[in-house]
């Protein structure tokens, strides 16, 4: 089954700047502290050097942060995928309800692109 996307996912290989931060997870205290790999208002993916101490349809919530902007974006929604490889854990998380990204943040993965 194909997804149709209904908005235009931004990506960059390179986010470090770039955080997401869980401080929750299925409603327990959980730190999880990485890199965004893609983001869109609907979803983000983010990349790990360690293991992962999530799972498919794990409920989180944190914020997004960067080092070129004031602000914290908050989001919650559900693990949807987990990839491992010898190198790193990368993971994706649908959103609950979509987030509005700031111009900074699209403006500067899209320099990066």
């Amino acid at each position: 089954m194909k997804i149709e996307r209904s908005k235009e996912r931004i990506s960059a290989s390179e986010m470090r700047d770039f955080a997401i931060k869980i401080y929750q997870k299925n409603g327990e205290p959980e730190y999880i502290s990485c890199f965004i790999q893609n983001v869109s208002e609907g979803g983000m993916s983010g990349i790990l050097d360690e293991h992962l101490e999530l799972k498919d349809g794990d409920i989180v919530s944190g914020v997004i942060e960067g080092d070129e902007f004031q602000m914290k974006i908050r989001f919650q929604g559900n693990i949807s995928w987990i990839k491992a490889d010898p190198k790193s854990y990368r993971f994706g998380i649908n959103f609950t309800n979509e987030i509005m990204l700031p111009d900074v943040l699209i403006a500067r993965i899209m320099a990066v692109a």
